[in-house]
């Protein structure tokens, strides 16, 4: 476990009343209680996250699990009415159009292989078939709009798989990148472009050492190999774990509180730094607490930025997540009960005709406005 460090010993410099900080002295200290913040805000929400996602695993997605199964079955049952005959030829269309739709959504949504048969028995092609066909089509559709912003892709570049040419736009782009900066190079610098630029290379090797010069101390002191002691070279070896940790990770703030929290440094020491490192210290804070605000915004928004995430969604604020998982498994527990009826409903013909109007009506309400992608839901 962790030693709290006191509050005497934050990564700080000390106020005192006879005299007041400096510009860079004060820039380290906002930084060091932002960086503590979003730590203590990015450690707290990953461990609501967790539990949030405990809980989902447990009680959402077993609900989910059986909404999907329902919706397959659904499918079935409009297969057999379909196959009943019962149906004029435009419902028998309609129909099939809708058993190919929600067949192709659990397919290639939700993993349910099974109706691959199925699928392929209303569309008269094979799936691997119809995806290249879409994917295809899609490829051309962004080509157009590449082309309408005067991006030009290579000629040869296969449209028929996303993938692929996601990959040929990626090579086009590095190209285009590579000539610009080879252009860059060719073209003759001023003096202050090249002076700016061996100063920024200068930093660089600068903060570099910064980092560094903060872990040799750290190692020296800590280093296991040498100490006899099994007991306390148990101790450096866990201690190491954690400067080593922070070297890799770039972490200035981590290792000045590793040099604090062991006593390799007093609070006081931090005033006593020459403005030259200082700037290093802050320049290099200051990227750590970037870092940092993007990480806690990756983790509280998701993956998809079209829909809420498990945090957003559940765990604002995080005192109310067991509500909300409890409102979400009723509103579940509500829609499961609603499909067990809809499959008892759709075996009979007059309300698949009803579905099948129903149907029409969103079709043409689609047609009318443009479409983002995604088929329609029941």
């Amino acid at each position: 476990m962790r030693m709290k460090i006191p509050d005497n010993q934050i990564v700080a410099i000390p106020t005192k009343a006879d005299k007041e900080l400096s510009k860079l002295q004060k820039q380290f200290n906002a930084y060091s209680r932002k960086i503590e913040k979003l730590k203590t805000e990015l450690a707290a929400t990953q461990e609501v996250l967790e539990n949030a996602q405990q809980k989902v695993a447990g009680i959402l997605m077993p609900l989910e699990r059986q909404r999907i199964d329902l919706r397959v079955e659904i499918v079935w049952t409009l297969d057999r009415q379909y196959d009943s005959g019962g149906y004029k030829k435009r419902e028998r269309e309609d129909l099939a159009e809708f058993i190919i739709a929600t067949a192709h959504q659990l397919i290639d949504g939700f993993g349910r292989g099974e109706l691959k048969p199925l699928f392929e028995k209303y569309e008269n092609r094979t799936y691997e078939e119809y995806n290249r066909h879409a994917n295809q089509q899609t490829g051309e559709r962004m080509k157009q709009m590449f082309d309408m912003f005067g991006i030009d892709l290579d000629e040869n570049a296969d449209l028929s798989d996303m993938d692929t040419f996601k990959e040929a736009y990626q090579r086009k782009a590095e190209a285009g990148q590579e000539a610009y900066e080879a252009h860059q190079t060719e073209r003759k610098k001023s003096a202050k472009q090249l002076e700016r630029e061996e100063k920024l290379r200068s930093e660089a090797q600068n903060i570099t050492k910064t980092v560094r010069a903060a872990y040799m101390q750290l190692v020296k002191a800590f280093h296991p190999d040498r100490e006899k002691d099994s007991i306390e070279k148990e101790r450096k070896t866990s201690i190491m774990q954690r400067i080593t940790e922070a070297y890799q990770n770039n972490d200035l703030f981590e290792l000045l509180r590793l040099q604090l929290e062991y006593n390799q440094k007093d609070s006081g020491d931090f005033e006593r730094l020459p403005d030259e490192q200082l700037k290093y210290y802050n320049k290099l804070l200051k990227e750590q607490a970037g870092e940092l605000e993007n990480e806690l915004h990756a983790l509280q928004s998701g993956d998809n930025p079209f829909e809420p995430g498990i945090y957003q969604r559940l765990c604002t604020p995080p005192e109310r997540l067991d509500e909300n998982i409890a409102r979400e498994a009723k509103q579940m527990k509500k829609a499961v009960k609603e499909m067990k009826n809809e499959v008892r409903l759709m075996e009979d013909p007059d309300m698949v005709c009803e579905l099948i109007k129903q149907h029409r009506q969103m079709r043409r309400q689609a047609a009318k406005r443009p479409v983002m992608g995604g088929i329609m839901r029941f």
